[in-house]
Parts: C-alpha cells; sequence; structure tokens
C-alpha cells in the first residue's frame, strides 16, 4: 500500500532511528493489514536487549503520532517482535472512493524500455513474442509509476546475416521487392545449409557485408528493400498486438556513431589490440579475468554487436528523447553475457554507471514440438499462432459473441499465459493451459470481470454514506485497496515482473468469486455496500489487465 507504507516508514525511521526495515502487507488478514520486522532487525543497533523490548517502545512512540492515527486504528506486537497494523475503517472507503490514488515510485523520472527488436529478413517468430510482450507490460507498468516513458525497437538491420542476404540475391538475380519476409528468411536458411557444404560461400557473405558498411550501392539497394518490405509485415502484427513504438531505431542507425566511439575507446586504453588487427574490450581485475573479452572492431575492420550497442547508448545518452534515468533491455537469456559486457564497457568509459541499465532476461518459449531455430528452418510463426488462437478462443468463449471479441479473448490469452511467469524462465506454449476457464488464465480472469459487470449493470453505484464493511468485505476491500493504492503496481516495477499483476488478478478473481458464491448482493440489506466493491473489482480488474497489454471482452 504505497502511500499508507510510506506514511508508516517514516513514522518509525523518526521514532527508531532505524533504516533497513520492511513494511509489508501480511498474509493473514486477521494478524493486521501491514507489518514491520524493524525491531527484529534494529534491536541491536539501536541498543536494546531483544526485539520485544525495541518493540514496545516503537509502538509506544507510535500511538502519539497524530498522522498514523488519522488511518490506523489499531497497533499490536506479534510473537517475538513483530508489529502489525489495522487499517480504519474510514481510510479503506475513503481510499476506494479517491480517483487520483495510485503508484508514485519513479515519478518526475525518465524510462526508456528496448524491446521486440526483430531481425529483417526473417518473418516474426513466436521466439519474438516473449520480448514484445513483456516489454510492453513494463512500459505500461512503469507509466503507472508515475514515470515518463518512451521506447525503442531496436531492430536487427545491420551484421553478417545480411553479407547473407545480399550474397544470394545477387547470385540468384532476385527482386526483392517481388518477395516476402518468407521468401528472404527461407533464402537464408538455404543459404546457410549451403554453407556447410561449401565453405567459400561464407568468405562470399563476409564479403558483401564488407562492402555493405562500405557504402557499396548494390549492398545498399538490397538491404534497403529487405527493410522495407520487413518492416511492413511486422507493423501488420504490432498493430495486432496493440503495440506501438515511438522510435524504431536499427543498428544501422548507429553506422556514423561508431567510428568516434571506437576511437573513443582506444584513446582511453579501454580497448587493446588482438590478434591478426582486431580490437577487443578486456574485463580483468587485479590482473585476473573476471568475463570473457568482447570484440570491439574485426580483424578485417567490420563492427560488431557489440560497438553497435555502445553506439546505441551512446546516443540514448546524449539525446534528449532518449535520454532517460533507467534503461531497460527486454532481451533473450542467451544475450546475458553480451550485456553485461556492454554495460560494463560503458562505466569503464565514463559515460554512466552500469546500475542505470538493466537486462530483463527471457527464456524460451516452445511448442511440445521442440527448441525452434531459424537458421535449421524450424521456426513456429507468431502469426500461425495468433490464428489459432482465435479458433480456440471461439472454442472456449460458450457463447455466440463477435469476431472482434473473439480476437480480443485470443489475444489475452495469449498474452496472459506468457506474462503469468517469470521472465527468464523456459515454457512450453500449451493451449490447454492458456484458455483454461479454472486455472490462472486471461479467460478466468476475464470471466470474473464480465460477471462483476453483469452484477452492476444499469446499476447506481454511490461511494458515499457507505456502512462499514463486514465479513468477507473486508478482505474484498482491503486487497483491492492494494492495488488502488499502487503497492501491486510498485512490487513490479520494483522487481521487473509483470507477473506479480497477473498473480494479483487472478487472487483478487479468486476472492470475488468466493465472495459471490457466499454473499447476495443485489437486493440484500447490504446491497449499496456490495455494490460498491463489485463496482470498484471490475474497475481493478480492468486496470490490472490493461497494464499486461490486455483488452478484455464485455461478454462471456
Amino acid at each position: 500500500m504505497g502511500k499508507l507504507r510510506q506514511l508508516i516508514t517514516q513514522a518509525i525511521c523518526s521514532s527508531a532511528g532505524v533504516e533497513n526495515f520492511t513494511v509489508e502487507r501480511t498474509q493473514d488478514s486477521s494478524k493486521g493489514d501491514l507489518a514491520t520486522n524493524v525491531a527484529m532487525v534494529g534491536y541491536k543497533s539501536a541498543g536494546f536487549s531483544s526485539p520485544r523490548e525495541m518493540a514496545e517502545r516503537v509502538v509506544e512512540s507510535l500511538r502519539d503520532n497524530s498522522e498514523l492515527e488519522t488511518v490506523i486504528s489499531k497497533i499490536e506486537i506479534a510473537g517475538p517482535g513483530f508489529i502489525n497494523f489495522y487499517l480504519k475503517q474510514e481510510y479503506v472507503k475513503k481510499v476506494l472512493s479517491d480517483e487520483s490514488a495510485g503508484c508514485e515510485l519513479m515519478k518526475g523520472k525518465r524510462v526508456l524500455v528496448e524491446y521486440s527488436s526483430p531481425n529483417i529478413a526473417k518473418r516474426f517468430s513466436v521466439g519474438h513474442l516473449r520480448s514484445t510482450i513483456i516489454g510492453n507490460s513494463l512500459e505500461r507498468i512503469f507509466k503507472a509509476t508515475g514515470a515518463r516513458v518512451t521506447n525503442d525497437n531496436h531492430l536487427g538491420d545491420w551484421g553478417t546475416q545480411f553479407g547473407m542476404i545480399i550474397a544470394v540475391v545477387e547470385e540468384k538475380d532476385l527482386d526483392v521487392e517481388k518477395m516476402s519476409v518468407a521468401d528472404l528468411e527461407n533464402e537464408y536458411v538455404e543459404f546457410n545449409k549451403r554453407m556447410t557444404e561449401t565453405p567459400g560461400l561464407r568468405e562470399k557473405a563476409k564479403e558483401a557485408f564488407w562492402r555493405l558498411e562500405k557504402g557499396d550501392a548494390s549492398a545498399r539497394k538490397i538491404w534497403e528493400q529487405s527493410v522495407a518490405v520487413s518492416m511492413s509485415e511486422f507493423d501488420k502484427i504490432y498493430k495486432r498486438l496493440g503495440v506501438e513504438f515511438e522510435h524504431s531505431l536499427g543498428e544501422s542507425a548507429y553506422e556514423t556513431d561508431m567510428p568516434a566511439i571506437i576511437k573513443e575507446a582506444k584513446k582511453n586504453k579501454v580497448a587493446v589490440e588482438g590478434e591478426n588487427g582486431a580490437w577487443v574490450v578486456k574485463f580483468e581485475k587485479d590482473g585476473k579475468e573476471y568475463m570473457p573479452p568482447a570484440m570491439l572492431v574485426k580483424s578485417d575492420g567490420t563492427t560488431t554487436y557489440f560497438t553497435r550497442d555502445l553506439a546505441t547508448i551512446r546516443r540514448r545518452l546524449d539525446e534528449d528523447e532518449l535520454r532517460a534515468d533507467l534503461y531497460i533491455y527486454e532481451v533473450g537469456g542467451e544475450q546475458r553475457l553480451h550485456l553485461r559486457q556492454v554495460f560494463e564497457t560503458v562505466e569503464k568509459l565514463g559515460w554512466a554507471k552500469k546500475e542505470r541499465f538493466v537486462h530483463v532476461a527471457h527464456g524460451l518459449l516452445t511448442l511440445p514440438e521442440g527448441k525452434m531455430s531459424t537458421r535449421k528452418g524450424n521456426t513456429i510463426k507468431l502469426e500461425d499462432l495468433l490464428w489459432k488462437s482465435k479458433d480456440e478462443a471461439r472454442r472456449v468463449a460458450g457463447v455466440e459473441i463477435a469476431d472482434e471479441e473473439i480476437e480480443k479473448l485470443s489475444l489475452a490469452s495469449v498474452k496472459y499465459n506468457e506474462l503469468k511467469r517469470s521472465p527468464g524462465l523456459d515454457y512450453v506454449f500449451v493451449w490447454d493451459e492458456a484458455l483454461s476457464m479454472e486455472g490462472n488464465s486471461a479467460p478466468y480472469i476475464n470471466y470474473a470481470y464480465v460477471r462483476a459487470k453483469k452484477i452492476v449493470a444499469e446499476k447506481n453505484i454511490d461511494g458515499k454514506k457507505l456502512r462499514d464493511f463486514e465479513g468477507e468485505e473486508i478482505g474484498l476491500s482491503k486487497m483491492l485497496i492494494e492495488f488502488v493504492e499502487g503497492d501491486v503496481v510498485e512490487r513490479a516495477a520494483k522487481t521487473y515482473a509483470p507477473q506479480v499483476i497477473c498473480n494479483y488478478l487472478f487472487e483478487l478473481s479468486k476472492k470475488f468469486n468466493a465472495f459471490y458464491d457466499h454473499n447476495r448482493v443485489l437486493g440484500d440489506d447490504r446491497e449499496k455496500e456490495r455494490l460498491f466493491l463489485v463496482a470498484k473489482l471490475a474497475e481493478v480488474i480492468k486496470q490490472g489487465a490493461l497494464l499486461l497489454g490486455i483488452d478484455l471482452v464485455e461478454k462471456m
């Protein structure tokens, strides 16, 4: 409970003189609404003989705090020295009625989220689904913290793979403008297979990329056409996913920036000469290597991903529209070492502290058939998955609803199934799990929303002069306040974990279903209070879903 936790934390700091402690929501509402471990972790440094002794002193001082008195009904000591706080009903009702409540964790800060980043001339595979969905949710979550957020789709539009594309297009005299991304990818896959049998083709690809970097007109034309064909198809997928980018700066955008980066790294001795004229950055401490070296310039003079990522950061730090207090990279887990090398080098060059950059790594998404590989030509295509999702969603919906609503439910199922787990985990996508009406899934949460909306439909919801909540109303109200005050969003942002939102929505939906099964709403003596809670619940579920990039359906 963001603002409330802050108030309690400040009051404890003032009375106890201790800073390193937590104030957390209790799991058991019978033991209070919030609890702190301040006495458990601080009694020795504060000069007390036991946690209990310190807890008694802290509670005594807090009971005289006039600010806390307006929101806390009771403070008590539990166990060896935990301190529990009970909220006043008037405070709960006031917060639930407050339209301005929310998280302010990053208010006044700037955040840039890099995500999606597909490769040009390759179809948008399910492998990119994770980055796109997780990254978009992180962008939404950080906006909800009060931050000024922008994004960047760092397109893979440069590098050795383009040497292969250029080589095969020139070899076969292909017309790229008449090709699809699938055609380009098939040529890439086929060229890769031939390279294993004909080593000379590898040299052709390297030579083609060298020409591209040097500005050869023919190579440039093939590259430009490949980018145009790819972006036309990618934009259709982004539109369907409801994802928009303020910036789509590919690796090629930093081509002219790289010479200065290389020069600076050499001048400051951050880069050293390696074998055959290559230049590398080494990572050593006390004469011992703690990380493998990174290639800054290859022996043939061409650049690498490492060079281009350094140039990307330099631009982001220099340009106002890209400058941020925090840079979040939603990139696959296989890039952990690479990005660690990049961030460490940024600090070596004196540009920024490495802590300013965070890598949110996602694992592998597979179908039961197994791991995907573009080079082997066995990738599972995103558009195929999304089309199938509509058929599966229609089967689950159970009622005749419009195509537009089926599209929403299908996308919600795919997105939620992705976001409900830690980004770093590998997982197998299973339709029965994604579309389950009983488990932790989008349909289950959407059904709770539809059920709540049906109850309050066309009813006059009045949040004024509510009586105190009773029975199961109390637990529901206190779970709602956790979201309304911004605590759920704060936890998700601090841990870079959209699954925090998912878990909350799942538990809230379960609590609501149990509440409704046990308590009549319409026609009950407590109809006013219960209608208010149900209306607020529907609002919270919808807001939480939007943080996941999910647009709920109104009928199921």
